[in-house]
Order: C-alpha cells, then sequence, then structure tokens
C-alpha cells in the first residue's frame, strides 16, 4: 500500500486542526447563547412575577379577599408574553392569564415561583420555544457559513503546504534530473527554511561521500585489473610455451593444460572488470555516434561460432537494415557478445536461439530468445548483481556472473535498459533496448532481412 504523501498529510492535519477550531467554537458559542438567553428568561420571569406577587399584596390588604385581588393585580400588572397563575394555600388555581385551551406542558416552558406573605404563591411561566427557536437558527448559520469556510480552509491549506513542500519538491526533481554518472551539483537554494537548508546540507554531503567512495573503489578496481593482466599475459604466455614442448611428460601435460585453462579464465575475469568499470565511468553519450545493431548482432555471432561451430543450426538473426542507435560501439558490442553468449551458455544443442533486431518507438532493440530452462521470476533481478549466479549456473556452467551486468550497465550508460522475462519458446526472452539514432534525423527502419546463421 503507498503511503499518503508529506502534502496530503499536512492538508489534513491542517483540516482536522481547522475543524477542530470550528467545531470547538461553535459550541462554545451556542453554549454561551444558550446559557445567556437562559439568564434573561429567568431575570425577565422574576421580575414579572415579583412585580404581579407585589401588586396581588396591595390589592390583597385592600380588598381583604384574593380571588378580587388576583383579578385586580393582573389587570394592573400583566407582563406580556408571560403566563401568570396564581395559586391559593393549598395551591388552587384561583386566576391565570391562559385561557384553559391555550395551557401548555409544564417540560416546554419556564417557570419562576413567588410566595405572597399571607400564603398565595404566583407562578410566572414563559415558553422555552423562542430560545429553541433562536439556538436552531445559530446553529443553522453556524453551518451554511461553517461549509464554504471548510473549503475555503482547504483550498488554502492546500495552496499553503504546497508552497511550503515546494523545497523538497525542487530538490527531488533536481536529483531525479541529474545524470547518472555526471557529477551532482548541490542541492538546495540560500533562502530555503531551515530545516529544508540542514537537509540539503547533509544530502549533498552523503554525495560526495559516496561519489569519493564510488571513485576510489572504481579506481581501485581498474587499476588493479590493469596491474594483473601483464603477470597473467606472460604466465599465459609461458604457459602455453610449455604446451608446446613435445618432450613434455603427458602426467604434466595434463596439469599444466588446467593451469592454462585457469589462467584464461583469470583473463577473461580481468577484461570484464575493465569493461564493467569503463561501462561505470562512461557518461551519457548524448554527441555518440551512429551504431547499427544488426552490423553488432552478426559480428558478435560469427565470433561466437567460430567456437561453437554446431550451434550454428540453432541461431536465427532477424534484424533490420540499420538499425541504427546513438552509442559507444565497442561497449554495445561487449553488450551484445554477453547476451549472445548467456543464450549459448544456457541452452543445448538443437536447442533454438532467435535473435530480433529493430527499431521501435525512438529506441533500438536487440531481442535475444532461447529454448533453454529460463529464469525465474524471483532471480530476473538478481542476475545483474555482479558476481551472482544461480545454483544452476554454479553447478554446470563456466563463468563469474559479470556478462549480464556488463550488459544492464552497458545499456544503462547508453540512457537505455536491458529486462528479462518469458520466451513462447519455453527458455528466457532478454530485451536490449538503447535510444535510436535521431542527430541526423536517420530512424530505424526497411523489413527483416531473415539472415540465418
Amino acid at each position: 500500500m503507498k503511503s499518503p504523501s508529506l502534502l496530503f498529510r499536512l492538508v489534513v492535519l491542517q483540516l482536522a486542526l481547522a475543524l477542530t477550531i470550528i467545531v470547538v467554537f461553535a459550541a462554545s458559542a451556542v453554549w454561551f447563547s444558550s446559557r445567556a438567553l437562559e439568564r434573561q428568561e429567568t431575570s425577565y420571569l422574576t421580575d414579572a412575577a415579583s412585580l404581579v406577587a407585589n401588586a396581588l399584596t396591595r390589592e390583597w390588604s385592600e380588598e381583604g379577599d384574593l380571588p378580587r385581588a388576583a383579578v385586580e393585580a393582573l389587570k394592573e400588572d400583566s407582563p406580556p408574553e408571560v403566563q401568570v397563575d396564581i395559586l391559593d394555600a393549598e395551591g388552587r388555581l384561583v386566576l391565570s392569564t391562559a385561557r384553559v385551551s391555550d395551557r401548555r406542558p409544564a417540560s416546554g416552558r419556564r417557570e419562576m415561583r413567588i410566595h405572597v406573605p399571607r400564603g398565595a404563591t404566583v407562578v410566572a411561566s414563559i415558553s422555552t420555544r423562542p430560545r429553541r427557536r433562536a439556538i436552531s437558527v445559530l446553529l443553522l448559520g453556524f453551518a451554511v457559513t461553517g461549509v464554504p469556510l471548510f473549503g475555503a480552509v482547504l483550498i488554502l491549506s492546500r495552496t499553503l503546504a504546497g508552497r511550503a513542500l515546494s523545497p523538497l519538491s525542487r530538490m527531488a526533481a533536481q536529483a531525479e534530473s541529474t545524470p547518472l554518472r555526471s557529477q551532482a551539483h548541490p542541492l538546495g537554494r540560500p533562502g530555503d527554511p531551515a530545516e529544508v537548508s540542514a537537509l540539503a546540507g547533509a544530502f549533498n554531503r552523503l554525495v560526495a561521500r559516496l561519489e569519493e567512495s564510488l571513485s576510489s573503489e572504481r579506481s581501485f578496481t581498474q587499476d588493479a585489473a590493469h596491474e594483473l593482466r601483464t603477470p597473467i599475459t606472460v604466465l599465459g604466455g609461458e604457459l602455453e610455451y610449455a604446451l608446446s614442448d613435445s618432450a613434455l611428460p603427458e602426467k604434466h601435460r595434463s596439469n599444466l593444460a588446467h593451469a592454462h585453462d585457469q589462467v584464461r579464465q583469470m583473463s577473461e575475469l580481468v577484461d570484464a572488470l575493465l569493461v564493467l568499470r569503463q561501462a561505470d565511468a562512461e557518461p551519457e553519450l548524448d554527441a555518440a555516434a551512429p551504431v547499427d545493431l544488426g552490423d553488432l548482432v552478426r559480428e558478435a555471432a560469427r565470433e561466437l561460432l567460430e567456437h561453437l561451430p554446431r550451434r550454428s543450426a540453432d541461431l536465427r538473426i532477424e534484424a533490420e537494415d540499420e538499425a541504427l542507435v546513438s552509442g559507444h560501439a565497442a561497449l554495445l558490442l561487449s553488450a551484445v557478445r554477453n547476451l549472445l553468449s548467456n543464450a549459448f551458455k544456457f541452452t543445448r544443442e538443437g536447442e533454438r536461439v532467435i535473435v530480433t533486431v529493430g527499431n521501435r518507438a525512438g529506441l533500438g532493440r536487440v531481442v535475444v530468445e532461447d529454448a533453454g530452462p529460463g529464469v525465474e521470476p524471483a532471480e530476473r533481478e538478481r542476475i545483474f548483481d555482479p558476481f551472482f549466479r544461480s545454483a544452476e549456473a554454479r553447478a554446470s556452467r563456466e563463468g563469474f556472473g559479470l556478462g549480464l551486468p556488463i550488459l544492464r550497465r552497458v545499456a544503462r550508460a547508453h540512457g537505455g535498459d536491458v529486462v528479462v522475462s518469458s520466451s513462447p519458446l519455453g527458455g528466457a526472452r532478454f530485451e536490449l533496448s538503447v535510444p535510436a539514432w535521431d542527430a541526423r534525423g536517420l530512424t530505424a527502419g526497411g523489413a527483416h532481412d531473415g539472415v540465418h546463421s
């Protein structure tokens, strides 16, 4: 599962913060408004009940009769929107400002009771519906204004987060656009935030250490391979000279032949290391010369079949006319040679090897398919690691595990790549792709020439 981006996380955090602020503000406003309206109701009811109680006390003193005093008191002081009930000492209703049909349950009303000294009680009540309606209107107002406010916060958060992260995006684009084998330019700018500048500085120092380490490793390997070349050549020559002596006893000849074979393998290993390092050190070949992939394939096939003449009937080459690519001829020949050698190494006599050469979608392609055992899906990337050899290769094939790494590094040095998959023939399918030559408007074309080797 793909991890969410930092931009997404920042936007979500800002939205969560904004939503929390909006909800807290709305809840606080509603709570304070509700309490203020309740206090206003209480104050209003207290004043209304006190006014009627004072009037009732005065009229009762003058009239001496509670019902008449109640009528006079309500005539004199009857607050609007307030229902006033006057009860006697036993709690029976003496008089009310509401008609029987208009009387509402106490659950929807708020009331205030004041006892009159001579034994009566004044009950003032008011409906809570206006207060609830006011709170509902307030909530609706928050909802109506909160939705567009949340949308505005979303847009603003996305913009601000994008601007805040733009230095990181710029650094990523700069790192991505840096050619693989060219010197990396320092990331970051003077005006970047302190955290971004610290990250850029740490990354630049890391890249510098890596470049220094890789340069030292490449120099050591190349120097060591060059230094080994001379003694290995001398040793091989001496062994060949010794083997040419007809007086050499047979029991020593087999030992010397085995030693000569080991020296040959050491020489091949040194040559492979040199080619590998040359591919690593080769810059992007933007101004390289045109190279015909078909010619390279035919030349590599000719060299290979000189040592395996009985396999000539197993190889079929289908190459377009002038399948031109932009590249380094010697390196590409080495890559193609390794590609064909690998196919013959893992097939037996009578098993087919088909090579197809052509230009497609701006890429020159060499596709090699064989009828061998193929490559397990779990090992299709590992086989391009230097010195990696599968269990089958270690058990029954000679080699050092450098042919395919050389192949991929040469391809990538040219801005291309090589991938492996299953072949309809039953074995492996290797596809080498390199950018086509187009500096002078030349493109690959033509039909398959059907050359059979």
